[in-house]
């Protein structure tokens, strides 16, 4: 009997298979399912903290946007205005999804880092126009300049009577109305505006500055000791027109240094002072003068408007006023010239002055400086190379005529503005400056400012106003500086909690 061969059936086999297989997709699946879940959390994170980050970095830009467009000078009012060192900014940051960010900035000023007082610039303390002419007839502005050369000025030109340009070119980069005719060639924006009449125009009336309340009394007269000396003088009263000639007229002390020390000076002399040797300088020296080293002028006494000179720590500017009463008058023939009047908030700095009316003993102006024909210039310079006439601060001579000859002029004459009854500029081919000849400064709110201010940045989502308690979202150490006329930012440190 054979025995037969038995066979088994696999199907068992595959169903192993099958069952390895379906669990080792279902733990890929797994694995990758949770891989995927962890990703978009961790995306969904990163996402929130980019808005985050972007929120935060864009309410300090606000801030920082804010203090450049504001008036916070370092003393005066609040960070972001008068009474506010925190800035609210309610909904300003809407990101991908959720609710908008708003933010609060805290401002606080960086005593030990803060430096040099202000010097705001406003129509409280600048003249409205760089020029003004009073004088109702012949001609308030006549400018001549050989070769066709341009004078420039910076700041409005009014006259009460004519403008006449016979030769060159009269360039400002605002307004020039008169209320006679205007001829010659003119550029400014707006087009000039003349033949007004007696229209009612408030930049043509005078201001009419106080006149000096000092009492004029007469000091010691400085000695003359031999030439290139530096030879002081001291505000007071001066009448002895002889003493002066001998001190300046290039004879007894030429190319000595005549310091006219801080004050105000009243000069009623009668007649005509002769400047024709030396270097003479009307204020706070920025440099002590040597005997025999000529100063720089432009820049040898303290300036009302910084930058020139440059601002520093603690500037502080105590200028001269020149006070001229009677017929007295001013002639610069080959000597240098600077006068820097004094820095105020709320008036000009007006560095020479004609008297309409009597102070004490020294009265108004009057004789050949008030007359309208024939008369003579309460300032006049000589067209010499040598000559030099710096005026840093407002003249005003409302009943006086001033004359100017210019050949190798290097900066402004008249920094500040000049009101005068009439102006005369005449000057040679050899003139050539750039910059404005005339100017009255534009308004800053803190010209040669420095600050430092600490911000502290604080976000919240989902409400318009947000607490400014715990730990900022962002800090930021911010410098504030207006160093010539333009305010000017700078970010010192900025930094972002971990």
């Amino acid at each position: 009997m054979r025995s037969r061969i038995k066979h088994t059936d696999d199907s068992g086999a595959a169903l192993v298979l099958a069952l390895v297989f379906i669990t080792v997709v279902a733990v890929v699946i797994a694995a990758v399912l949770s891989f995927a879940d962890t990703s978009i959390r961790t995306t969904l994170r990163l996402r929130d903290q980019a808005a985050e980050a972007a929120a935060v970095d864009g309410a300090a830009q606000i801030a920082i946007n804010k203090l450049q467009q504001g008036t916070f000078d370092g003393t005066v009012g609040k960070c972001f205005g008068p009474t506010l060192d925190t800035l609210d900014v309610p909904n300003f940051y809407q990101p991908p999804s959720g609710s908008a960010y708003s933010a609060a900035v805290k401002c606080t000023k960086d005593e030990s880092k803060s430096s040099a007082s202000p010097v705001v610039i406003s129509a409280a303390n600048k003249p409205g126009s760089a020029i003004l002419t009073l004088g109702t007839t012949g001609d308030g502005l006549n400018i001549k300049v050989s070769g066709g050369g341009t004078i420039k000025v910076h700041g409005g030109i009014f006259s009460n009577s004519n403008i006449t340009i016979s030769q060159g070119v009269l360039s400002t980069n605002t307004s020039v109305t008169a209320r006679g005719n205007c001829t010659g060639s003119i550029t400014s924006d707006p087009a000039r505006k003349c033949n007004i009449g007696t229209a009612a125009d408030p930049r043509g009336n005078d201001p009419n500055y106080p006149a000096p309340t000092t009492t004029p009394t007469p000091p010691s007269f400085p000695v003359c000791s031999g030439n290139n000396k530096v030879i002081d003088f001291w505000p007071g009263l001066y009448t002895d027109l002889a003493k002066l000639n001998k001190m300046t007229d290039g004879s007894s002390c030429k190319n000595s240094i005549y310091v006219f020390n801080p004050g105000t000076y009243y000069f009623n002399f009668g007649g005509e002072w002769l400047i024709d040797s030396g270097y003479l300088i009307g204020g706070t020296p920025t440099t002590k003068p040597v005997g025999g080293t000529p100063p720089t002028i432009p820049g040898s006494c303290k300036s009302p408007i910084p930058p020139n000179p440059p601002p520093s720590d603690g500037w502080t500017n105590a200028g001269v006023q020149f006070v001229f009463g009677g017929d007295s008058r001013i002639r610069v023939k080959a000597a240098q010239v600077e006068i820097c009047g004094t820095y105020s908030k709320t008036s000009p700095p007006i560095a020479v002055y004609g008297l309409k009316t009597a102070v004490d003993s020294v009265p108004a102006q009057s004789g050949c400086i008030t007359a309208t024909s024939s008369g003579c210039a309460l300032i006049k310079t000589e067209n010499s190379p040598s000559s030099k006439l710096y005026i840093q601060g407002t003249t005003y001579v409302p009943k006086a005529a001033v004359d100017i000859s210019l050949n190798n002029a290097t900066a402004q004459v008249f920094r500040y503005g000049v009101i005068a009854r009439s102006l005369a500029i005449s000057a040679t081919g050899s003139f050539n400056l750039s910059s404005a000849l005339i100017e009255v400064p534009d308004d800053s709110p803190g010209f040669g400012m420095r600050a430092v201010v600490n911000l502290k940045v604080y976000i919240c989502s989902g409400a318009a106003k947000c607490s400014t308690d715990g730990d900022p979202n962002l800090q930021a150490m911010v410098g504030l500086a207006d160093p010539s006329g333009k305010r000017e930012i700078t970010v010192y440190n900025w930094s972002v909690p971990r």
